[in-house]
């Protein structure tokens, strides 16, 4: 498969002709040969948007509910394919991609097309941003995407996409949903290529917003691109989710469960969890049903398995989080299960590991992990899990076990975006914007309001 540029609404290759290997997290066999983009395709697809913009902000706000409700269906019609794809390239399980990227994109786009028939008040005038640029990581990276093209599109905007390298089939896969959706040319442009091509969209110029998904460093290097030129920014990423376990909480009933918020995603996606607080109370029971749990779980071997433990998405990512477990150690923490590579497969498997005593102001209980290691903390008072869990600078989500009433008042406590009671990845399917150095700038989702739209206020008469 040869994954390519979508500009001026064809497929073309890099300039440069370079191209770069894409490899299976399963089995570590190449999938695809991605074009590998630098700064002369991002300037062709500036170029190939500036053309189609003064178009289609002319286009009516009923013809961009047609092409939103158009991609929707597209994606409605071919759901299991493209779920398959994304989980291939990602190393994720074909069921959890198609609920939790592919459902919850036609949901997005049909939920945009629905607030494109409100009104607008009679002295306000909403006018396109310009031209929008989408930069997203790769763990349900369409998801990322439909939540920042839909509104881009809706606002009357142009957008240029940087696709992850680590995920590329995304690329693919919207531009053959533009397609299907008759979508002008130029209005919508996808870049291929590795993370400088990010920077030089976040820099350029004509660029007027980027709305961007990535762990910390990425959306550090996008910022510092960005604020000189006072572009609008959307910037989302940075995680350090907590899961609090409460006293009276049946570990035995709930904990693969509980699990599940660490397990599905290895620790890479945003919405994952990677560290414990548990009463002291229930840490024994814990830790006992944790080694019986982990010695018990099976790889998954392609995405259409029903086992959850996945590999991560590169080999580079399983030296990453190796090292970051020998720091662990270095810090006094103990390795309780895991801690090493999954060595009789091939593919980029890790053993899922559970550390303890670590202190909870070093190095890995305050930055990002990307990986599969679980700290485990016991705390002796509920007050003690809230203390520890907002230590960090980083806020994006949460999980809370125990009563209703507990978890409840916990939930209130915790200085993070969003809190999931007893369950996780339920609910509202909203991008979450996290709290402290999680996330900055304009974070107004709506089509209509201030970022992807340039608000203009009506006064006075004529």
């Amino acid at each position: 498969m040869e994954l390519l540029n979508f500009i001026g609404g064809a497929f073309v290759p890099a300039e440069n002709k370079i191209t770069f290997s894409k490899r299976s997290p399963f089995d570590d066999q190449v999938i695809a040969e991605v074009t590998a983009s630098d700064a002369m395709d991002v300037v062709k697809a500036v170029q190939s948007a500036k053309k189609a913009a003064p178009a289609f902000r002319d286009f009516s706000l009923e013809n961009r509910a047609t092409l939103l409700q158009k991609m929707a269906d597209y994606l409605e019609l071919h759901a299991d394919t493209v779920a398959y794809e994304e989980a291939l390239h990602q190393g994720l399980p074909h069921h959890f991609v198609l609920e939790n990227s592919v459902k919850v994109s036609i949901d997005i786009l049909r939920r945009t097309v629905q607030s494109l028939s409100q009104q607008t008040p009679s002295d306000i005038l909403l006018q396109p941003t310009g031209i929008v640029g989408i930069i997203t990581s790769w763990n349900l990276s369409l998801r990322l995407v439909i939540e920042r093209l839909a509104p881009t599109l809706a606002g009357g905007n142009v957008a240029l996409i940087k696709v992850s390298e680590l995920s590329p089939i995304t690329g693919k896969i919207l531009a053959e949903m533009l397609k299907a959706a008759q979508l002008p040319e130029g209005v919508v442009n996808i870049i291929q290529g590795h993370a400088d091509v990010a920077q030089i969209i976040a820099g350029h110029p004509s660029v007027r917003a980027i709305s961007a998904v990535g762990r910390s460093s990425t959306l550090e290097s996008i910022a510092k691109a960005g604020l000189p030129l006072f572009k609008k920014l959307q910037l989302s990423g940075g995680v350090k989710n907590p899961l609090l376990i409460l006293s009276e909480t049946n570990l035995r009933e709930y904990l693969p469960e509980i699990l599940r918020s660490f397990v599905m995603g290895q620790g890479q996606l945003c919405w994952n969890t990677s560290r414990i607080f548990v009463v002291e109370s229930l840490a024994p029971e814990l830790l006992s049903l944790l080694k019986e749990y982990f010695a018990s779980l099976q790889p998954l071997s392609d995405p259409c398995g029903s086992e959850i433990w996945s590999p991560l998405i590169s080999r580079e990512a399983v030296t990453l989080i190796h090292n970051k477990i020998q720091s662990g150690v270095s810090e006094h923490g103990k390795i309780y299960v895991g801690g090493a590579p999954e060595g009789s497969r091939a593919g980029f498997f890790y053993k899922p590991t559970v550390m303890l005593d670590l202190p909870n102001c070093s190095v890995l209980q305050q930055d990002e992990l990307q990986g599969p290691l679980l700290l485990v903390t016991p705390v002796k008072y509920q007050h003690e899990a809230l203390k520890w869990a907002n230590t960090s600078y980083l806020a994006h989500s949460a999980v809370v076990w125990g009563s209703q009433d507990k978890a409840a008042k916990v939930a209130s406590q915790l200085e993070c975006a969003q809190v999931w009671m007893n369950s996780w990845m339920t609910g509202s399917q909203g991008a979450i914007f996290g709290h402290k150095q999680s996330s900055f700038g304009n974070f107004d989702m709506s089509w209509s309001g201030s970022f992807y739209s340039d608000v203009k206020k009506l006064a006075g008469t004529l």
